[in-house]
């Protein structure tokens, strides 16, 4: 295994365990947007990419015949057949695996989504790739995940992957991903801009790194940031913590028939 996935897995195995209920980024409006950008029926067959404790999976189950979600970190993979079995769903299944090579045949998913992803991916177009190559002719991949400002990509990337996670490799742009997504052969692609609320302390606290007194430090180097809008984080508000929105996009596409 490669150091990168080794971080990965540190990562969100310390996340697997907080209450999937929690965290904005689980009750927030991508969950509604992602259903109604890819209006799933009961006879769609869903696969949730590097699907975590299963938040988006399970949203999907209320609606479509079955959901498969696959995820590299065993530890989220547990916590999301514990959720399962409270649920008593049985719609879905879960996969322990590399999503750059999804170990499932071509065409056999009428929608594939992911969310969240792209920024802790070495080649997130590879990922695309294999998204799009297990979706059916006439399905839909779905994407959401942090896009940043042109101006101010760098910027961001260089200083969110020192301050919140080992697993962190960049956000991209909108741009750049509708550019991967036409890059594929999708069609009728859609997106929609939108924020999403955090908390610098939260993220910190679930972040791999293990640096003692650091907290402190990227929180105040965090609000200088913010108060100058040097980072792509608008509206901070800033009281005895960080809380600041990040930039998300939601992108669907067709696959051709």
């Amino acid at each position: 295994m490669n150091s990168h996935n080794e971080d990965v897995i540190s990562e969100f195995t310390k996340q697997a365990s907080t209450p999937h209920d929690t965290s904005s980024h689980f009750n927030d409006y991508s969950l509604d947007l992602m259903i109604r950008f890819s209006k799933p029926t009961i006879y769609d067959t869903v696969l949730d990419v590097a699907c975590g404790n299963g938040i988006v999976a399970f949203e999907y189950a209320k609606v479509v015949k079955h959901v498969t979600g696959i995820d590299l970190t065993p530890a989220t993979i547990e916590r999301a057949r514990i959720i399962q079995k409270k649920r008593n769903l049985d719609n879905l299944d879960w996969k322990i695996g590399d999503i750059s090579s999804l170990p499932f045949r071509d065409n056999c998913f009428s929608i594939v989504v992911t969310r969240g992803s792209l920024h802790h991916l070495i080649n997130s177009y590879k990922v695309m790739e294999e998204m799009y190559r297990v979706c059916k002719p006439g399905g839909k991949i779905l994407i959401t995940d942090i896009t940043v400002d042109k101006n101010k990509k760098n910027k961001y990337n260089k200083n969110v992957e020192k301050i919140r996670a080992l697993s962190y490799t960049e956000a991209l742009t909108l741009e750049d991903i509708l550019e991967k997504i036409k890059a594929l052969g999708a069609i009728n692609i859609q997106s929609e801009q939108f924020d999403t609320k955090a908390n610098m302390k939260t993220s910190l606290s679930l972040s791999s790194h293990d640096k003692p007194n650091s907290n402190n430090e990227n929180i105040q180097f965090y609000k200088q940031e913010t108060e100058a809008n040097n980072l792509e984080s608008k509206n901070c508000e800033v009281d005895d913590h960080v809380h600041y929105n990040l930039p998300m996009s939601t992108i669907i596409g067709q696959k051709k028939k």
